[in-house]
């Protein structure tokens, strides 16, 4: 992952927040010019919390593959540090972390005591202000405690007050972030300003409103397995507080084409070309003459170069093999694979937070179950064709030219036409009508769970949790898996953890059935 330039170097901050002498009070001072302004705290936080939306899950998920070094495909690499997403701003030099939880702690704070509420609501009422704060830290534990299961939350983000936070379970993590979700929806006042610095929604409070209800949707889902009748009453309750009903609605960091600001995968692949769409993604789609196909992946280098010389040239798709060893994967020309595609790694590709076809892939899971009433067969085709016009909206907005160019070192015109990127009404038709799409009563929570992985494409970690959760689909592990690893079920802590908070990092290892490895399964992930 490329460093976030916008904010500057990164600092080592501890886990729970530590600061530095004087933080305190610089941040109690309105009139001092090292003050970070709330607004500045809201746009570092959400650009920097796009980090967690990392190359990982789409690995675990077989979305992509590894074109070199191989590891985290064959599932190498166990352990992960937690701590780059808890840690925020250093006020005294303007130099950050990420931009993550702790930023968004320093706006609930500041907009909570009385000796600075006033002078930050210049960025927006102070209750619309924690409102979102309280979203953005509910989106982002859910992140955290899918990855790694027990985190630290109750007792994180303390400062010196606590510098060894307990590892709350996931069991109680769950509804306290539903609880927060709903406490946040009814916090938030459309009458007074919108939050400024909001490079989601603009300061749209309404917008925020569904989002922490979609939010409550994915989280109730999660549930499904080991606590269905809690599952079933955040669902129905969040489609009652009322959920995205359009693609406008969508949760999506927009990022911006100036080198500062720019998709965290655009610069990557000018300079490293690490990842390749898998042959497991390419395979399947190409099954279902999947026209989403070639919005997610990009012809093969050869066929581009062919195609700059001979416009006539047929543009093909050729997924890269999963989980093989490094040195297989290096025998691979790059010429005969298929990158991820250009909407999806150009500077202004937005990063998705969360967006309509997963909410609706919802539910017609809980019309299935027979937990909401609705048409489930309606409600999954809405879904496929939601998802379908949502990268529509990619496509008219992603120059094919441009990026495909800078890949094979020669001009290319016209690939976007050559690849009739853009998706038919009468393409939809026909896709939702053949045999393995067709909705089928008997199939439904298989071909559901499916298409929405499908969906989640650019969302690794959610397309990960939904493997983890329903078994589809019906991914194997990696050929040349370290040690005939299975696919991984979690993220061990890192050693760090064992270092600094050896007691409460033992009290949660105990609490796993495989111990601190990728095979101990979390609290909703029941076999």
């Amino acid at each position: 992952m490329k460093t976030l330039k916008l904010w500057g170097a990164m600092i080592l901050l501890v886990l729970a927040g530590a600061c530095t002498d004087g933080f305190e009070e610089i941040n109690l001072d309105p009139n001092n010019p090292t003050e970070v302004p709330t607004s500045y705290l809201f746009t570092q936080a959400e650009r920097g919390l796009q980090e967690i939306l990392n190359t990982s899950g789409l690995l675990y998920a077989q979305m992509w593959a590894e074109t070199q070094y191989t590891n985290t495909s064959r599932y190498e690499t166990e352990n992960l540090d937690f701590s780059q997403y808890y840690r925020g701003t250093e006020p005294t030099d303007g130099t950050t972390g990420m931009g993550g939880l702790y930023d968004l702690q320093e706006i609930i704070r500041l907009n909570s005591d009385e000796e600075t509420m006033e002078t930050v609501s210049v960025s927006g009422s102070n209750a619309n202000q924690i409102a979102v704060a309280r979203i953005l830290k509910a989106w982002t534990y859910h992140q955290l405690t899918d990855i790694w299961g027990d985190i630290p939350y109750s007792q994180a983000l303390q400062g010196r007050q606590n510098f060894s936070p307990a590892y709350d379970m996931q069991s109680d993590i769950y509804p306290d972030l539903i609880s927060e979700l709903d406490e946040a929806t009814a916090q938030i006042n459309t009458a007074e300003p919108g939050i400024v610095g909001d490079a989601i929604y603009g300061g749209n409070m309404e917008k925020w409103k569904l989002f922490a209800q979609s939010l409550k949707l994915r989280i109730g889902v999660r549930m499904s397995e080991v606590a269905p009748d809690q599952a079933q009453a955040a669902i129905t309750s969040a489609l009652t507080a009322g959920v995205f009903t359009s693609n406008d609605d969508n949760a999506v960091f927009q990022n911006l084409s100036d080198a500062a600001n720019d998709n965290q995968y655009y610069q990557h692949f000018l300079t490293r070309t690490d990842y390749a769409i898998s042959n497991v993604m390419d395979e399947y789609m190409t099954s279902l003459n999947d026209p989403r196909l070639p919005v997610y992946a990009s012809p093969t280098g050869a066929d581009l170069a062919a195609f700059a010389a001979n416009p006539s040239t047929e543009l093909t798709i050729n997924g890269m093999p999963y989980g093989v060893s490094s040195d297989v994967a290096g025998s691979i020309t790059n010429a005969a694979i298929s990158f991820p595609g250009a909407t999806v790694r150009s500077a202004a590709s937005p990063s998705l937070m969360m967006i309509y076809p997963e909410v609706l892939f919802i539910q017609a899971e809980a019309a299935a179950r027979g937990w909401i009433g609705g048409d489930a067969k309606a409600l999954y085709e809405q879904a496929i064709m939601a998802s379908m016009n949502f990268w529509n909206g990619q496509v008219s907005a992603t120059n094919f030219d441009a990026i495909y160019t800078a890949d094979i070192g020669q001009a290319v015109s016209g690939v976007k036409e050559a690849l009739e990127a853009e998706i038919t009404d009468a393409e939809m038709t026909a896709y939702l009508a053949q045999p393995g799409v067709a909705f089928n009563p008997a199939t439904a929570m298989q071909q559901i769970a499916e298409q929405k992985w499908l969906a989640l494409y650019m969302q690794g970690l959610q397309a990960w949790s939904e493997w983890r959760r329903t078994g589809y689909p019906e991914l194997t592990p990696a050929p040349d898996a370290v040690e005939g690893r299975d696919i991984p079920r979690r993220r061990g802590y890192d050693q760090i953890e064992f270092d600094l908070n050896k007691t409460n990092y033992d009290e949660a290892v105990s609490r796993l059935s495989n111990g601190n490895t990728m095979a101990s399964r979390m609290w909703w992930d029941v076999e």
